[in-house]
């Protein structure tokens, strides 16, 4: 494993942590930071509950665990954890090599054991049972694959945003960033991280209305960026070829196999997958329903959050 991955530098890490502080107080006031371990390392745990309700009431909500997307993190959940928070006991997790949490090479690992393995620990590791189960994109793939594993301990799949795993089709420029030959490139750009860059990713690939991104929202993405570029490059070599997604990554015919209540949330505007996709799959499957929500894209809950949190708490009720 690559020094680079083992570990971050102390002040990129410093940089995230003061950054997130500001951002999480101002979107998710109340907020408390968990550390916990997990077999493959350390990671932060978001945790969002009612200002006036005891430590102990807010454990006694029903538990929402949160998995965001590749290359993403845990805060980006924040636009949808207040109004989540007034019913439930909102756990969004830095995915390894993510966020805050410790650096994590993908390379030579299989993606859905990975992820399996991490939801069930970090369950454990908050003394749940189990528990209702958000993902976007990658973190979508994850909660699905940890759902098909361990139907027990998943009461609600809530996927937002097309999952990983619906094709094969991705751009070429993560295609090409998971070919070792090309990762110095893909280094280069990851490492060239500005405010205007990371909009105009959000804008091309992720929202609608990237004009709606706070710039201290923005800022705190490029440090994580730079703190944590290293392991983000391995997981494109894990999870990628030159043909896209890796083709045992697809969920193809296992969708008939989940076993919870599982409900999509669908932007009309996705880029990644076209919402007819998920209609496809709610009309073959009973026990799967979509949502779709106009005006929105791959992330929909910061094109329109109130939309996105009715269609969670129909789906939990």
């Amino acid at each position: 494993m690559d020094s680079a991955i083992r570990q971050e530098p102390r002040d990129a890490t410093l940089l995230v942590q003061a950054r997130q502080a500001a951002y999480l107080d101002r979107v998710v006031p109340g907020h408390r930071i968990l550390r916990v371990r997990w077999s493959g390392g350390a990671t932060q745990v978001i945790e969002a509950g009612p200002v006036e309700a005891g430590q102990n009431e807010a454990k006694q909500r029903q538990p929402l665990l949160l998995l965001h997307g590749g290359l993403g993190e845990a805060f980006q959940w924040a636009p949808l954890m207040p109004a989540l928070a007034q019913r439930y006991r909102v756990l969004a997790v830095d995915r390894p090599g993510h966020g805050l949490a410790d650096a994590f090479d993908y390379r030579g690992t299989n993606m859905l054991a990975v992820g399996s393995r991490f939801a069930g620990e970090i369950l454990d590791a908050l003394s749940l049972q189990s528990a209702a189960i958000l993902g976007n994109s990658m973190g979508g793939l994850w909660a699905a694959g940890f759902a098909l594993e361990h139907p027990e301990r998943v009461t609600r799949l809530i996927l937002i945003g097309s999952p990983a795993g619906m094709q094969r089709a991705i751009p070429w420029t993560l295609r090409l960033g998971s070919v070792a030959l090309f990762s110095g490139a893909m280094k280069a750009g990851l490492t060239r991280a500005t405010r205007d860059r990371v909009r105009a990713f959000w804008a091309e690939r992720l929202v609608v209305h990237p004009e709606r991104l706070g710039d201290d929202f923005l800022d705190l993405c490029v440090a994580s960026q730079l703190r944590n570029y290293p392991s983000w490059i391995s997981l494109l070599q894990s999870a990628i070829d030159l043909g896209g997604l890796k083709s045992h990554l697809l969920l193809d015919t296992r969708w008939g196999r989940l076993q919870p209540p599982t409900t999509l949330i669908w932007g009309e505007q996705d880029r990644w997958a076209p919402a007819a996709a998920g209609q496809r799959i709610a009309a073959a499957h009973s026990r799967i329903r979509i949502v779709r929500v106009r005006d929105a894209g791959h992330a929909p809950w910061f094109d329109d959050a109130p939309a996105v949190e009715r269609a969670v708490e129909d789906a939990l009720s």
